[in-house]
């Protein structure tokens, strides 16, 4: 007998434990799980003997869980919800199109989602899985086929390709605010509400590339994720240091204005990575050629972009 996880509670029986636990009744708890009554009597039997406890107090038809078989039903939940979750990963992980993306919140928001319909109609039999995490992912135990990491490009155990640099430059939402208010000089930021990422100090080393050192960068908004905190600027609600790269999609569509020229190149980059000694399945080789042409085609035109300012 297996004893690594000690002697167990015959898992068979849980369902009918939670069934019954939750309905309040065995008859229900059996229809439910397409069982006769006896069949979910004996597996509460089951458990009870192997307890050496009651789980219900039986009051005529009536049954209510005992003080140790509330205890148990939380542990028994949660037990069958990891399950249940596994069985849907291994449902979706063994299809041939699966593909699990893993990136933080705001790559995954603001540059990845809004070019999936190039991936789904370049690839129609990719079934993409987009698992966000603003954590780096643990390809050797998690279930992720690629993931999007940002820093230096030096970890160990992984292969990974570089996608391209981030530029950092002042958004704001020019069309939310009257004349006087519009930026067109440096000290008109001293007008505005400046908005702040983890990395607050980018303001004061972009206020040091334009030599205005006098610009006080501290006061203003707070934000752990960078995607919020553009929304942020483009509802007009300040000025973000903000990434070229995720705030692309707004500033197309107009709702962030780049009012200066200058723009702060990160030391770190965006990395496409993958496990090093996993060969990777068709699907998946498909997808990441996709995702390393897009980004390809994307740099040259965002050198092209800040070069030209």
């Amino acid at each position: 007998m297996n004893r690594r996880f000690g002697r167990l509670p015959p898992l068979s029986a849980l369902e009918g434990f939670e069934a019954a636990a939750r309905l309040k009744s065995f008859s229900l708890a059996a229809e439910e799980l397409n069982l006769s009554q006896s069949a979910v009597s004996h597996q509460i039997k089951l458990l009870e003997s192997f307890f050496g406890m009651d789980l219900f107090n039986r009051v005529g038809r009536s049954i209510e869980l005992t003080v140790a078989g509330i205890d148990f039903l939380d542990t028994t939940t949660q037990v069958l919800n990891e399950l249940a979750r596994g069985k849907r990963r291994m449902d979706f992980y063994f299809r041939p199109g699966s593909v699990v993306w893993g990136a933080n919140t705001g790559f995954s928001s603001k540059w990845l989602l809004p070019r999936y319909s190039k991936l789904l109609n370049a690839h129609p039999e990719i079934e993409p899985w987009l698992y966000s995490d603003d954590d780096f992912f643990d390809l050797e135990t998690q279930e992720v086929d690629l993931a999007i990491w940002y820093g230096d490009g030096s970890w160990e155990g992984v292969k990974s390709h570089k996608l391209f640099h981030d530029y950092l430059t002042p958004l704001y939402a020019e069309q939310s605010f009257k004349e006087d208010m519009k930026i067109k000089h440096f000290d008109d930021l001293s007008k505005h509400r400046l908005l702040h990422d983890e990395r607050s100090e980018d303001w004061m080393s972009w206020f040091n590339l334009v030599e205005q050192q006098n610009l006080i960068s501290s006061h203003g908004c707070n934000f752990s994720d960078s995607g919020l905190m553009l929304e942020s600027a483009a509802r007009g609600q300040g000025v973000t240091l903000g990434s070229l790269v995720l705030a692309d999609e707004l500033i197309q569509e107009s709702k962030l204005t780049q009012p200066f020229k200058t723009v702060l190149t990160t030391q770190e980059a965006y990395y496409l990575v993958e496990p090093a000694h996993t060969r990777i399945r068709p699907a998946v080789a498909k997808a990441k050629d996709w995702l390393l042409e897009e980004a390809k085609r994307f740099s040259e035109a965002l050198k092209q972009q800040t070069s030209a300012k």
